[in-house]
């Protein structure tokens, strides 16, 4: 069984909407801020992600699915975990929830480039071994 981590937040009063729910956009943000947990629990620095890495990742397609509202000051679970590591790109899922209750899943595609060519580049041996146990197909 793959490997994935978790991490509790909590809904803040700024970023909800005029219906007192999470601006939809906002769980985007919060997948990421999770993102940036997740890569250090995984075991690299936040440094060696984002400012000493030797390729550009950004990301190039994002999706989320909404079935139930966020609310401000409630308290909900991320489990973030790759679904894909593909040549030149890795697709990293997160479900947000509350008890049994799933409230979105975001997904993120992840793409190497290289940083002269702006081309396509695959991705490195050790970010794939540093992905692979939370893959959920190997």
């Amino acid at each position: 069984m793959a490997k994935t981590y978790q991490k509790q937040i909590q809904i803040r009063f700024r970023e909800g909407d005029p219906a007192r729910i999470l601006y939809f956009g906002n769980v985007l943000n919060l997948a990421h801020d999770c993102f940036e947990d997740f890569i250090q629990s995984a075991g690299l620095s936040w440094n060696d992600w984002f400012t000493k890495n030797p390729f550009l990742v950004p990301i190039r397609h994002v999706e989320s699915d909404y079935r139930a509202p966020f609310m401000p000051g409630e308290t909900y679970t991320i489990t973030a975990s790759v679904a894909q590591i593909r040549d030149t790109s890795f697709q990293m899922k997160y479900v947000f929830s509350k008890g049994p209750q799933e409230h979105a899943t975001v997904k993120m595609v992840h793409a190497y480039l290289d940083p002269k060519t702006k081309q396509k580049t695959g991705v490195p041996e050790n970010i794939r071994a540093l992905l692979t146990p939370y893959l959920e197909t190997p």
